[in-house]
């Protein structure tokens, strides 16, 4: 198979499951037993006259299939309706929440990429040390432990502790920033950036460092590594062969990791109060807010779905002894 036909199957089989996914998502949320508004006439906050005419100005009381139809239509168009609860447009609430995450996660993913797989490339090199053995330990025990618990900790001895860093949300309650160079780069920002990040470096540590040590264990005894140690290469030439050698299994890890990273964001923004598409979600949910959720859930669904295609379309391509049908 070659490569472009390769791509245009992938392609194919991304564009079905994000329409399975939105689909998903759509029969989730009206099968559940109640609609946004029926607790308001309960609570007396409305009468059954205003409650509606909320259901026909949102479309609540069209048959299904026109619901689903336009609600196809509105994600594929980035047209995510107005917001229930908040009466503003959910991109409004969507978007600035999709940025405060990925500027979360996005640094601590790389750092956790570059810093790991190095000290596991040495680590596998010098299998049996005591860096292998400490570097194992560490890193295997933050990521046994739930991300929120990791976080919990964080909190417990560096704010509660020793009152070192702020705990919760992403700026002071007096900072009023103007901009992105004072929202991201200011003082106050990275106060509450440091204990956020750090859970998230701690908790995928372990596995790019397991999974560079493998690879360059597996490599180590390889004929080509025999072939420069008879050429008088030092030891660290060596590891650099290697490692370069066991690049593959991490670029496409690295693209699986970063679609997946959305599903422990959302207990990790809980802990630390971040203001991201997670809490954002989980605020949607407890408010039975239908177009949040639904923008919320398409975009970190579109996430999984476009990075799994990235690291099937970098497998094929980064490695020649495989074709691109086998992938």
């Amino acid at each position: 198979m070659s490569f472009q036909r390769f791509l245009i199957k992938r392609t194919a089989i991304a564009a079905m499951l994000t329409l399975i996914s939105v689909s998903v998502i759509f029969a989730s949320l009206r099968l559940l037993p109640s609609d946004p508004f029926s607790g308001l006439v309960a609570s007396g906050a409305l009468t059954a006259e205003q409650v509606t005419q909320l259901r026909e100005m949102y479309g609540l009381d069209e048959p299904i299939y026109v619901q689903y139809l336009k609600y196809v239509r509105n994600l594929f168009t980035l047209q995510f309706g107005i917001s229930l609860t908040q009466q503003r447009p959910v991109g409004e609430i969507i978007i600035p929440a999709l940025m405060n995450t990925l500027v979360l996660l996005l640094p601590a993913l790389v750092v956790t990429a570059i810093v790991s797989s190095v000290a596991g490339m040495y680590a596998g090199w010098n299998r049996g040390s005591k860096f292998e053995q400490a570097g194992i330990v560490v890193t295997t025990f933050f990521r046994a432990s739930p991300i929120f618990v990791t976080g919990i900790l964080l909190l417990i001895v560096f704010s509660y502790g020793l009152n070192w860093l702020p705990a919760f949300g992403m700026r002071s309650p007096m900072a009023n920033p103007q901009g992105y160079a004072q929202t991201y780069l200011s003082l106050d920002f990275l106060k509450h950036y440091i204990l956020p990040f750090t859970a998230t470096v701690l908790f995928y540590s372990g596995d790019f460092l397991m999974l560079a040590r493998n690879s360059v264990v597996e490599r180590k005894g390889s004929e080509f590594l025999m072939l420069h140690r008879a050429k008088g290469l030092s030891e660290m030439k060596q590891l650099a062969r290697a490692g370069r050698n066991s690049l593959l299994p991490l670029v496409t890890y690295f693209a699986l990791r970063t679609g997946m990273l959305f599903q422990g964001v959302i207990t990790l923004e809980v802990v630390f109060a971040w203001p991201g598409i997670g809490r954002a979600l989980v605020q949607a949910i407890l408010n039975q807010d239908y177009p949040t959720v639904q923008a919320a859930v398409f975009i970190m669904a579109l996430a999984v779905i476009v990075m799994n295609l990235t690291a099937d379309v970098a497998y094929a391509k980064l490695d020649p002894t495989i074709k691109a049908g086998d992938v």
